[in-house]
């Protein structure tokens, strides 16, 4: 294929490659949401994907020293590419979860920064996980149809992978002049850091969000007690995990068996919550059950630090036959 070729091959293509950078697109998103996890809170940047530039591809194929492409059109696997960037290592990991058991696509690892690290442990350089998806079989999308033999580049970083490669990509691969060897190693060095600092986001995400609570799978637990005797699905918000970090000394492998025999003991809890599921925030939360038991075996404690606005407290109290008052 020559260039001229090319060319009309590529602007005949190119819907198809738009369709396909969107689906590819659209797809992990929606994977995203069906796991319970607000995409536009997960995505640091807004994902997007976008066609290879007219002259950038012409020269990729033809005029790049060290790209001897037999057939480059085919060859060439980047022509569309779509970007994912995120907070911390483990959503990388999770997207490429995702990723790897979708049924979507045919998929070609071909950059993971884990296996860079491994390969060669003394060089600090751009660090990415790239994959090309292809379709599994020909496909309708946007009313276009999709071959399966279509790629697609997906790119996923850290924001602060990102930071750097955005900053390399336009001060050294840019560069109108040579690159001095002082430059790469403030690069390296920069990589370095950036390496040393996602390593310590990931222990301060950890320390943040584990503890007894999640040792235990209590909400989880405690979210089947509710489900089971209420027959309706608990709606979680803050204030439970407000609850939870004042009295977290009571979190333990016991208190979900405790919980389930005060349950068993008080058989009106089950139409209590139902008949007031509509009129208190608390009530559609599985960690009222919580508070039930904090009513009957830790009511001192319960009262002096319940971390809520006190007439929130009051009905619950009613509801168990206990008073608010001090004694």
């Amino acid at each position: 294929m020559n260039e001229s070729d090319f060319r009309k091959t590529w602007d005949e293509e190119k819907p198809v490659y738009r369709a396909w950078g969107k689906y590819v697109v659209d797809k992990i998103i929606n994977y995203i949401e069906d796991d319970d996890i607000k995409s536009n809170e997960f995505f640091k940047i807004p994902p997007s994907f976008r066609l290879k530039d007219d002259g950038s591809l012409i020269d990729k194929a033809f005029y790049r020293s060290g790209k001897n492409y037999s057939d480059p059109y085919s060859q060439i696997e980047d022509k569309v590419g779509s970007r994912f960037v995120v907070l911390l290592l483990e959503d990388i990991a999770k997207i490429c979860r995702m990723i790897e058991s979708s049924g979507a696509w045919q998929f070609d690892r071909c950059k993971h920064f884990d296996e860079d690290r491994k390969n060669d442990p003394l060089l600090f350089t751009y660090q990415s996980v790239h994959y090309i998806l292809c379709p599994k079989s020909d496909l309708e999308f946007d009313g276009v149809t999709i071959p399966c033999s279509t790629p697609c580049e997906v790119q996923i970083r850290t924001l602060l992978q990102h930071a750097h490669a955005e900053l390399t990509h336009d001060a050294i691969y840019k560069s109108k002049r040579a690159v001095q060897p002082a430059v790469h190693r403030t690069v390296a060095k920069s990589m370095a850091l950036i390496e040393t600092t996602d390593d310590f986001f990931v222990d301060v995400t950890k320390q943040l969000n584990f503890g007894p609570l999640e040792e235990h799978a209590i909400p989880e637990r405690l979210d089947g007690i509710y489900c089971s005797i209420t027959g309706y699905k608990p709606h979680n918000q803050k204030s439970s995990i407000v609850i939870w970090d004042a009295f977290e000394q009571f979190l333990n492998q016991d208190l979900i068996d405790s919980i389930q025999d005060l349950v068993e003991n008080n058989p009106h809890i089950p139409e209590t919550i139902k008949s007031r599921y509509m009129k208190g925030n608390l009530y559609q939360q599985s960690v009222v059950l919580f508070v039930y038991w904090l009513l009957k075996k830790k009511r001192k404690r319960l009262l002096s630090d319940w971390p809520l606005p006190k007439e929130t407290l009051n009905p619950l109290a009613n509801d168990m036959g206990v008073s608010t008052w001090d004694e």
